[in-house]
């Protein structure tokens, strides 16, 4: 996505602000939020179209209440039912269990099955494993989306894979669809009112089309448009749908969709520190290969996208296409508007006399006080080393503050504070990324 006069340039503090409250309008707790959030401005930060263009095009719409459960455990392997909760979520899920078990046994395969929503760029489920030093393997399927080689009907999912590989010079982190382009790209294009690339998709009768809203009533193509692509696309449709357990017939009248997770220990065939620095090597020597005319670098898979997401987060900007924007704004408003009556309608007092809470409708008022405040100092940062400081520190003060309010408003639980359907946006740690860098705790550390 280009910096041009489509784009609207945003703190990345307003913009996950904003996503994580247009998550919130539908329905959908803090907590899956919070994985939602990250894994949609993972995606966004790459101007991967697996961003928020997910929530705004309709793509998150919630399917259920559902909490997912893990069945067929053993030392290495699992398989999880979704019972209809976020497909990010229960991916989210997927990859937590996988590495327990890499950590403990090796390596672990686990499978999804029972979601009916995109589960967004794999990348950042594939990174998970991989900062953790495993080797990461993620694939997914999806409703017919894509017709095989040789036809014009969609049989296929946009199935992507992505494979992540720890080194000790930086991460190789092949995320992509065996599709040409990405079903939410049709939306993406359909929203921003632009053509698609030539050559990607068909339209209902078969005959090639740039219209986004044609492509949505025929089918993409593989990515090479031919028979390779279109045999790997299979191969991911076997191995993230029958294999575990998910829908292969009518998949989005199913609402019945699947994902593989792998996770492997290098120390499993040798020295893993070995391993890191052989990898490394390999990376090194494609970079610097001998590079044909009018070629001015060789990019390692996935370094140029975290580049770009670092450089973003040091600048703390991000651009977003205007009418998605728009959009994302109304559903916060939206979510901001029942907030607010549910302040309004809120008891006068939480959990009876005498035991030292504060009124609910008093509480929540300062709450909501309180994190206005602290959008605003975060919205303040500057290039200033001293002024990030004071900001740390005055940004710890008030989220103590925050915490303790909650604490006395619900006698503690996890950070989350509920008064009449008012949720707080409590924040999980998140991970910054280095550039390139491998980041996460040494797996071999232990041993």
């Amino acid at each position: 996505m280009s910096n041009d006069t489509s784009n609207e340039v945003v703190t990345i503090q307003e913009a996950e602000t904003l996503l994580f409250r247009g998550i919130k309008s539908s329905g959908y707790s803090d907590a899956e939020a919070s994985v939602m959030r990250d894994a949609m401005m993972w995606a966004q930060l790459r101007d991967n179209n697996q961003g928020i263009i997910k929530l705004t095009s309709g793509g998150l719409a919630k399917s259920g209440d559902g909490v997912a459960t893990v069945e067929l455990d053993s030392p290495t392997g699992a398989r999880v039912n979704g019972h209809q909760a976020n497909s990010m979520v229960v991916i989210d899920t997927a990859v937590a269990v996988a590495i327990e078990k890499a950590r403990a046994s090796g390596c672990a395969i686990v499978g999804t099955f029972n979601t009916s929503q995109s589960c967004g760029a794999l990348g950042f489920y594939t990174e998970k494993i991989a900062s953790a030093g495993f080797i990461g393997i993620v694939m997914a399927t999806s409703p017919e989306f894509v017709a095989p080689h040789g036809a014009r009907q969609p049989i296929l999912g946009t199935n992507p894979l992505t494979v992540g590989v720890p080194t000790d010079r930086g991460l190789f982190l092949m995320d992509q669809a065996t599709a040409a382009f990405p079903w939410f790209g049709l939306l993406e294009a359909k929203t921003a009112g632009i053509p698609i690339p030539e050559g990607v998709a068909f339209d209902a009768d078969g005959k090639p089309t740039r219209d986004p809203n044609a492509a949505l009533q025929g089918a993409l193509r593989t990515f090479d448009r031919g028979y390779k692509s279109s045999n790997l696309a299979l191969m991911v449709e076997l191995l993230a749908g029958p294999l575990v357990g998910a829908a292969h017939l009518d998949k989005r009248a199913a609402k019945n969709w699947g994902n593989l997770v792998i996770a492997l220990d290098p120390a499993m065939l040798g020295d893993a520190p070995t391993f890191y620095k052989s990898a490394a090597e390999v990376l090194e020597r494609v970079r610097h290969a001998e590079r044909l005319p009018g070629v001015n670098e060789i990019v390692i898979p996935g370094q140029k996208e975290a580049a770009k997401a670092a450089r973003r987060r040091h600048e703390g900007r991000v651009p977003l296409e205007r009418n998605m924007l728009q959009e994302l704004r109304a559903m916060a408003a939206q979510w901001g508007q029942r907030a607010a009556e549910a302040t309004q309608h809120a008891p006068s007092s939480a959990g009876g006399e005498g035991n030292g809470a504060l009124p609910v409708d008093h509480s929540c008022r300062l709450y909501i006080l309180l994190e206005r405040r602290l959008e605003r100092l975060e919205q303040s940062l500057t290039s200033s080393s001293t002024q990030l400081e004071e900001l740390v520190v005055r940004q710890a003060n008030l989220e103590s503050l925050a915490s303790s309010l909650s604490v006395r408003l619900h006698g503690g639980d996890g950070g989350v504070a509920s008064t009449g359907g008012l949720r707080s946006e409590t924040r999980a740690p998140r991970r910054r990324p280095l550039n390139g860098a491998f980041v996460g705790r040494h797996p071999h550390a232990r041993r």
